[in-house]
């Protein structure tokens, strides 16, 4: 599948480069779209599947590709738009492909999201760079390909809704231009002047209230078809997706009711407060002593947060390192070449938003109530004394925090109603702050390096922790600790003990906290040790069904290291099987046969190594195949 999507993006990003620099013709153009198209289903045998005909699937997977592939490349006609829809649809897909298990393609995804982000921020109006046919071809080919192989993968009749409804604005956006230029006699690809976007701008919206307008769809839109399966919310987010569509036949309708006059009288608005605002040089004492309130509250906020949270885990500690290096080299480079860096808002809504996760994911929203009453007031009071609302305004960078906030949660056990209450909470937070960063206040970098500080400062629970492990001054209880050094230290107590159960207690406690892949593998060989005795225990007692859930826990973990675990039981069943007993199937352990042993776990071996291949981990998956192979050749 990877070799085929390459193979097919390179084709697209060829007849991308040719037309960008020739202007070559639409048949051309799709021409070029079919090859690619048709490597992804013939070599790389991806299509729809759909209980039809084979010759239906592939024609409406032909349709799909070629579909979403024009919809990203002809909504391309203002800044930031594709690229913005483009990174809401990775991040969909992305958090689809974590729920069902496929890291490989979720991996994919995100990595897009990252590229594009990094390209978007100078892509956003004004822009400075522009993706032209190349880019858009691109991204659409992509997501039109890595929806249909994640749809593929879970299986399900409703998932192939998913990709449909995340991108279903430009599709849908494009499908009307289709019928609108046959209609006219025109190429169905040529340029025109009518889609959406052109609509929103007609009735006088600004550039970036149609981004904002096309972001909030998109990104609802997006959310409906990841949690469209929950059955539980199924029927609200159906509305939802209604009312998104009956928003867009207003626009259609909009002469009828002058939109556009009442969208001219609130830019009007928007631009005499903006004036106000310039004119007036110089905040007043009472706005200044405000915002040095807020700043103090703040501080002492996240201090109370610091002082709550002693435990912390690699990964929060490598994540908190690389935010504080990003926002500082962002303030930097925003001072050096004296630019308004929106960049920054959007990294300390995150900040703001991990740590509102904190206190709700905790139950302390009730006891920081007083914090988040007295930053309102804070604000009301800052609104009345400067009389200006224009950094209320929410930004386009601003509605893809909260939206790859919200997504991103979806892959935790977090709640959808703690993922809200978690985004009011952060919002209540931010805007205060927003208003001192937006402001004319003249140390508003010290404000963010200071907030910084306490970031960095907040794991101290961690360095202490360490320390007491280098130094051999460590209790057993590894739940305190954080590090790879106190679950080894006391997974090796509970093994000298023979206390084989405790240890895989630690094991697993080590296994959620160490969410990083590379971390949770530093102690794959106690594992191994551990799970080959448990499996071996229960074995003899009598108990295989035992038995094989702790086989079937530890492929969970670590699929990749079968072969080491089988190693670890093997002369346990060697010394077994050369009993002197004529027929194998008579030799038994606990009363169970030998041959119904190896059987069961086969299966389970096996099956986890389809699951593995399935996720696009195909060594992993061979390993398991062989050791399951293995196994049932033991006796012969």
């Amino acid at each position: 599948m990877t070799l085929s999507l390459i193979a097919g993006a390179t084709v697209i990003v060829i007849v991308g480069i040719c037309d960008d620099i020739c202007n070559i013709r639409p048949r051309y153009k799709l021409l070029g779209q079919i090859a690619a198209a048709t490597i992804i289903i013939f070599y790389g045998n991806i299509f729809f599947e759909f209980n039809a005909p084979l010759y239906l699937e592939i024609i409406l997977t032909y349709f799909w590709i070629l579909g979403v592939t024009n919809a990203v490349n002809l909504i391309d006609g203002m800044d930031g738009l594709a690229s913005g829809l483009a990174l809401i649809g990775f991040v969909a897909l992305g958090v689809a492909a974590s729920l069902q298990g496929n890291v490989y393609f979720a991996t994919l995804c995100f990595v897009m999201v990252g590229s594009i982000l990094g390209f978007l921020r100078f892509n956003l109006p004004p822009a400075v760079i522009f993706m032209g046919d190349t880019g858009s071809l691109f991204l659409g080919f992509t997501i039109s390909v890595l929806s249909l192989i994640i749809s593929y993968k879970s299986g399900t009749v409703l998932s192939v809704l998913v990709p449909v409804m995340f991108i279903s604005i430009p599709v849908f956006d494009t499908f009307l231009a289709i019928i609108r230029r046959l209609s006219k006699g025109e190429h169905p690809f040529s340029a025109d002047k009518e889609h959406l976007h052109h609509r929103l701008l007609e009735l006088h919206f600004t550039t970036k209230q149609t981004l904002l307008t096309f972001y909030s769809l998109s990104a609802l839109l997006g959310a409906v078809a990841v949690i469209f399966n929950n059955k539980e919310i199924k029927y609200g987010l159906i509305i939802a997706f209604i009312l998104i569509y009956v928003f867009l036949i207003i626009l259609k309708i909009s002469h009828l009711f002058n939109l556009n006059q009442i969208v001219i009288r609130v830019n009007d608005k928007i631009k005499y407060i903006k004036r106000i605002t310039a004119e007036n040089k110089t905040d007043s004492k009472p706005i200044i002593c405000v915002n040095y309130l807020i700043s103090a509250l703040t501080y002492l906020f996240l201090i109370a947060v610091a002082a709550n949270k002693t435990s912390w885990n690699y990964a929060e500690i490598i994540a908190i390192l690389i935010f504080a290096c990003v926002i500082s080299i962002s303030i930097w480079l925003s001072k050096i070449l004296k630019i308004k860096n929106e960049f920054i808002n959007f990294l300390i809504f995150w900040f703001l938003y991990y740590i509102n996760l904190f206190i709700v994911s905790n139950s302390l929203a009730k006891d920081f109530f007083i914090v988040y009453c007295l930053l309102v007031l804070l604000l009301s009071l800052k609104l009345i004394l400067k009389k200006r609302v224009d950094f209320l305004f929410i930004s386009p960078m601003e509605i893809l925090a909260i939206y790859g906030l919200f997504m991103i949660n979806l892959m935790s056990n977090i709640s959808i109603t703690n993922n809200v209450l978690t985004l009011f909470l952060t919002t209540i937070m931010y805007y205060p702050n927003k208003a001192i960063l937006t402001s004319r206040y003249k140390y508003y970098r010290y404000h963010i390096a200071f907030m910084l500080i306490i970031l960095i400062s907040m794991p101290y629970g961690f360095y202490y922790s360490f320390y007491k492990e280098m130094t051999d001054s460590y209790k057993i209880n590894y739940t305190k600790y954080v590090s790879p050094i106190s679950y080894k230290k006391t997974a090796d107590e509970y093994i000298d003990q023979g206390k084989y159960k405790k240890a895989r207690d630690v094991i697993l406690e080590y296994h959620k906290k160490a969410r990083l892949p590379i971390i949770q593998k530093i102690v794959y060989g106690k594992t191994n040790k551990i799970y080959a005795n448990l499996i071996i225990n229960e074995l003899t007692k009598g108990n295989l069904n035992k038995s094989n859930k702790y086989l079937e826990e530890y492929l969970k973990m670590h699929p990749e290291t079968i072969s080491e675990l089988y190693n670890q039981i093997k002369p346990f069943f060697k010394q077994i099987s050369q009993l002197k007993i004529e027929r194998p199937e008579d030799i038994k352990v606990s009363g169970i046969p030998l041959n119904k042993i190896f059987s069961k776990y086969s299966e389970t071996i096996k099956k986890a190594g389809l699951k593995q291949i399935q996720k696009g981990y195909a060594s992993q998956g061979r390993e398991c195949l062989k050791v399951a192979t293995t196994i049932n050749g033991f006796l012969r």
